[in-house]
């Protein structure tokens, strides 16, 4: 091609935009936090196992725990930044979540590590801001107890 191509403007094509105004917000609201945050909206299954992958990596020491900062509880970011063990790989093999209220999403999981399987049990609040893990839990098995050697019965 030989021929120069030039931008034409679509001024007389393009329908002019109306300028669309900020909603209005009281002053009262302002200073309450109100109307500047949409309602966040009704997590998906897939973005919940995301979250809870997340929480995992936190767990694991994949991920720095200030990462998750704003998407736990406080009680739930001190578990998490306690002392850094070395712990192996969590992967999440299955999730399920329940609504059991408008405002509040429980989830389990089947988490695979060393190739034994462990429940995962988490639940999320709606905050003004998003949504927020409150409880978090790694339902682990327990160990079975020592045996008591008995004498053998003569």
């Amino acid at each position: 091609m030989t021929e120069e191509h030039r931008v034409r403007t679509l001024i007389h094509c393009e329908v002019p935009r109306r300028a669309e105004r900020p909603p209005t917000v009281t002053a009262q609201e302002h200073r309450r936090g109100e109307g500047r945050w949409p309602v966040p909206r009704q997590l998906e299954k897939a973005e919940v196992g995301r979250l809870l992958s997340m929480l995992l990596e936190a767990y694991d020491g994949r991920r720095p725990v200030p990462q998750i900062r704003g998407l736990v509880a406080p009680e739930v970011f001190a578990g998490l930044s306690g002392p850094r063990l070395a712990r192996p790989r969590h992967r999440i093999c299955r999730v399920h979540t329940c609504t059991a209220v408008p405002d509040v999403i429980e989830a389990c999981a089947r988490v695979e590590v060393e190739g034994r399987s462990i429940a995962l049990a988490a639940r999320f609040t709606r905050t003004p801001s998003g949504w927020q893990c409150v409880r978090f839990a790694l339902l682990k098995p327990q160990r079975p107890a020592p045996r008591a050697h008995r004498p053998a019965a003569a």
